[in-house]
């Protein structure tokens, strides 16, 4: 079987490090699709990567100018400061662990310079300008410093371009076979994003402040252990309630490109369904979702006080399927909260007419007596857990498993 050789990333004539394992996607991210060339590798060059072909092999690489690539990594939070930081960290572990490994001082020759014992970054710096400068080659204790930065070549460049920042930096992807699966660089960039998503706790929009004061502390309750995995956003940085600047407000992540898993939630009601009509699933990235309360058996025959009319001018009182027309949060706190005194259910007022979707949109009656009575609930769950087995949070419930499955 051929020996296909290496990848390896040169920073002008200076191999920085030899990539056996392939190319990271943070280093790949720091390049763009359109630095993707062709062209012929030398005989020396594909020696010194390991290929045994002959000269004139076709090669495959990335090419960016220092500035451009710098410029990219910064914006990715690799910065010069924080490359720097990971050199010393790797010349302070190269010097612990000196007495161990250095054949230099075992065998009494170090012509090659790759004793560690009294390196420095400040050694590691002159070392990289004066192998730029071609006074001399790198020194073996900046070749061991490079090996050790298996899997953070992105931070190690970073490092070396604060010292040479006019250079050319080149990934060589390979020859032949070695390359012929390369996806580009828009592909590392997605499953970085896709990553950094599994990574950071799902973010949950609402409508309004009074959905996050009762969702939160009742998720708190019911999912204790998935807090620190899902998070209400604070409407102390987002003031504007309602359908409408939700849905903006999703438009926005969308536009910034955003790492998180975001679910914007819309009410169950008339609103919520026209603005969710403007949402298509294909108008959004994978990492958002835009999905409404769950419909309630409940609201399918739901007491409810119409528009006035001749012949009831304070409005007809009929049963209906609020479903999609009228379920705010409310509706969701359990029978034992919307339940009054006598058995009845608060009823839901049929208010504005929303072309869009040609129905009327409903709202709960008491809403303020409602959430008050929720919070003796919840504060009666909190200081006796036992009390939730005769407490209903099924509506609550679906809800929750609307948010923890809107991604599957």
């Amino acid at each position: 079987m051929r020996n296909l050789g290496a990848m390896a990333v040169f920073v002008d004539d200076i191999l920085l490090s030899k990539l056996w394992e392939g190319a990271s996607d943070r280093l790949l991210a720091a390049f763009t699709d359109s630095m993707d060339v062709f062209r012929e590798m030398t005989s020396r060059e594909a020696k010194s990567l390991g290929y045994r072909l002959p000269q004139g092999l076709p090669a495959r690489e990335l090419v960016g100018s220092g500035p451009v690539v710098a410029a990219r990594l910064d914006a990715m939070g690799v910065t010069a400061s924080a490359a720097r930081d990971f050199v010393a960290d790797l010349v302070s572990y190269m010097e612990a662990s000196h007495d161990s490994y250095c054949r230099a001082c075992r065998g009494g020759d170090d012509s090659s310079g790759s004793c560690a014992r009294g390196y420095s970054i400040t050694t590691w710096v002159n070392d990289i300008e004066d192998a730029a400068a071609g006074t001399r080659t790198l020194s073996g204790a900046a070749h061991q410093l490079m090996t050790q930065a298996i899997d953070e070549e992105h931070l190690l460049l970073r490092a070396v371009l604060s010292v040479l920042p006019e250079a050319t930096v080149r990934v060589v992807l390979g020859a032949a076979k070695a390359w012929q699966d390369f996806e580009g660089t828009s592909w590392a960039r997605d499953r970085l994003r896709l990553e950094a998503s599994q990574c950071t706790p799902l973010v949950v929009l609402t409508e309004g402040r009074s959905d996050v004061a009762i969702l939160e502390p009742a998720f708190a309750l019911l999912h204790p252990h998935l807090t620190d995995l899902v998070r209400f956003m604070d409407f102390g940085h987002r003031p504007a309630g309602g359908a409408g600047p939700l849905a903006a407000t999703l438009r926005t992540f969308a536009a910034a490109g955003i790492a998180n898993r975001v679910v914007g939630l819309f009410d169950n009601d008339t609103a919520g369904c026209d603005a969710l009509r403007t949402l298509r699933p294909d108008t959004l990235p994978a990492n958002l979702r835009a999905v409404r309360y769950p419909d309630l058996e409940l609201a399918r025959g739901y007491p409810t006080i119409g528009p006035p009319t001749c012949d009831a001018p304070e409005g007809r009182r009929e049963r209906a399927d609020v479903n999609g027309a009228a379920c705010s949060i409310e509706l969701y706190l359990g029978i034992d909260v919307l339940k009054e005194v006598g058995g009845s259910l608060p009823p839901v007022q049929w208010r504005s007419f929303i072309s869009g979707m040609g129905r009327y949109q409903g709202e709960i009656m008491g809403k303020a007596a409602l959430q008050q009575a929720f919070q003796s609930k919840l504060r009666a769950a909190s200081d006796s857990p036992s009390a939730m087995a005769s407490q209903d949070w099924s509506g609550l419930q679906a809800i929750f498993t609307t948010v923890l499955t809107a991604f599957h």
